[in-house]
């Protein structure tokens, strides 16, 4: 292999793109609302500001743009950095690298769970920041292949910037900014806490100012997505970031507004709450799973059993919060009332469910351990029946002997996606979270952003307005806002657009979970889970 030391070395950095019809790449909603994409890559944008300086820089984000071969032809080593819903299209470019005889590097999380699956000359496995020094020098010294899996947590306290310049910024929806690693939680089927660990890790204040700086400087404006693993994981020190950042928010002019992913036990932090507001945070990603508290307490989950969902997203409202959740069906110890509780609880809290999957048991996480060892655990962690090229766990979830009847199961799911979006249940909920939600909106967007509002607004009237169906709801939707809450009037039309894409996403999701179901009848659970390798096979209710 060509040394990669001596002199200017050409490295492109790709994110592969998300494959059609998945939860995870909603194009629908990129383009309504004016962009291309969610945001850009933050893992790799971050890598990328570890590298030489003397390198060459190229970053090609495949959900944006495919990789070209005149990129291909540039390059002289790539680096990937994906999930695991993106295995195939890493696959493709590992194999299109090879043809050219360029090395590849990938890491990330599907390559951290399961490196197995990538044949590629170096996986980076875990964090990256501990082992790039290594990783680079074996580059430089013609080292041919190497697993190089982090044995030490990263040290936030001397990150540098993220390398936002090599991203068209325009692209996207919003741009994520890593706060924090790591959460205290347990939850069993999380693969978060085997990847950063237990323990937060953060980032100094002044690190976080400087990363504001850097995107104001780059001529950004508009939404961060803050945080990275739970933002109250350290209390004192998100307290004193958020304060920090008001101060520099309110010094530039509010130039941003915020979402976050934390745990339900924010809605008992008044003073952080406090703090969100007075920085504009907008949204917040709360998983709360299940409707179900005794599922939740086996699960491991027990901070959503706290407080009733209505009551947290109820606080997060009163301080200009909107909360989208994920919803997952497949636990231990659910009932034949578990589709029928989630729906309620969906209902009660005005939540919009962003994610509703079958449970997966990912690799090395306390769930798949745990399913191992009891003989339940199916071989690679997938299902007999999956849809062409789909790789997400909506169709190759329950990767396991489940504890109650598999088609129940899938029936149960089946019925959640098809209610879940109508559009009578979709404009309760807007209902609901219009009269909870106490805007106190700080940041505008710049008079340039207002032709892409424009074209946004019209584009969400065009497709949903004039629906049959959805229609005279979203009309509804919008005339009520307009009448009591027009601080709200930004939360609705943006989750109508999403209901609109996720309906039409959850309807070929019920088509394949029926194919599932089929299968299932027709062979017998338990031959479905003989031929997938576990060993104890009949239902296992505990």
């Amino acid at each position: 292999m060509e040394k990669l030391g001596a002199g200017r070395v050409r490295c492109l950095l790709v994110r592969p793109e998300f494959l059609e019809n998945t939860f995870y790449n909603p194009r629908e909603v990129f383009r309504l609302l004016g962009a291309r994409s969610a945001a850009p890559p933050l893992g790799l944008l971050t890598v990328a500001a570890y590298l030489p300086p003397h390198w060459e820089l190229e970053f090609v984000d495949g959900d944006v743009a495919p990789v070209t071969d005149a990129q291909l032809a540039w390059a002289q080593v790539m680096m990937i950095s994906g999930k695991g819903p993106q295995e195939i299209p890493i696959r493709r470019l590992i194999e299109r690298a090879r043809a050219r005889g360029i090395p590849v590097v990938v890491g990330g999380a599907g390559p951290t769970l399961q490196p197995e699956l990538f044949d590629a000359d170096y996986i980076v496995a875990g964090e990256a920041e501990p082992v790039l020094p290594r990783l680079l020098a074996d580059l430089a010294a013609g080292v041919s292949a190497g697993i190089y899996r982090s044995t030490t947590s990263a040290d936030l306290s001397e990150a540098p910037v993220p390398r936002y310049d090599l991203a068209r910024l325009d692209n996207y929806l919003f741009v994520g900014m890593n706060y924090t690693r790591g959460c205290p939680f347990g939850c069993e089927f999380c693969a978060q806490i085997e990847i950063f660990g237990r323990t937060a890790r953060t980032k100094p204040v002044e690190r976080i100012l400087r990363e504001h700086q850097a995107l104001f400087d780059l001529g950004y404006r508009g939404q961060i997505d803050f945080g990275y693993d739970n933002l109250i994981g350290d209390l004192p020190k998100t307290e004193a970031v958020l304060a920090a950042m008001r101060n520099w928010n309110a010094a530039h002019g509010y130039p941003f507004f915020y979402s976050t992913e934390a745990t339900m036990n924010l809605a008992k932090l008044p003073r952080i709450l406090g703090l969100m507001r007075d920085n504009d945070f907008r949204y917040v990603f709360m998983g709360i799973e299940s409707g179900d508290e005794e599922v939740l307490n086996r699960a491991k989950k027990g901070q959503n059993t706290s407080m009733p969902a209505a009551e947290a997203v109820r606080t997060l409202n009163s301080y200009g919060i909107s909360v989208n959740t994920g919803l997952i069906l497949g636990f231990d110890g659910e009932s034949d009332r578990s589709a029928e509780k989630m729906l309620a609880m969906v209902q009660g809290t005005g939540a919009f469910p962003t994610l509703v999957l079958p449970l997966h048991a990912l690799p090395n996480t306390q769930l798949s351990r745990r399913l191992e060892r009891e003989g339940r655990l199916f071989r690679r962690g997938v299902i007999e029946i999956v849809d062409g090229d789909r790789t997400d766990t909506a169709t190759t979830g329950l990767n396991f002997a489940t504890d109650r009847p598999r088609a129940e199961i899938l029936r149960d799911l089946a019925e959640v996606l098809e209610k879940l979006y109508r559009p009578e249940a979709h404009c309760a909920r807007v209902a609901l979270t219009t009269r909870q939600l106490e805007t106190a909106h700080k940041s505008r967007p710049p008079l340039r952003k207002l032709p892409q509002l424009l074209r946004a607004f019209a584009g969400i009237v065009r497709q949903i307005g004039f629906d049959r169906e959805a229609g005279p709801y979203f009309w509804k939707s919008l005339a009520r806002a307009a009448l009591t809450n027009p601080g709200a009037l930004e939360m609705v039309l943006a989750t109508w657009a999403m209901n609109a894409s996720y309906a039409r996403q959850s309807r070929s999701y019920v088509q394949a979970l029926r194919a599932q179901i089929a299968h299932v009848e027709k062979v017998g659970e338990a031959e479905v889970n003989r031929s997938m390798g576990a060993t104890r096979v009949e239902v296992v209710r505990a």
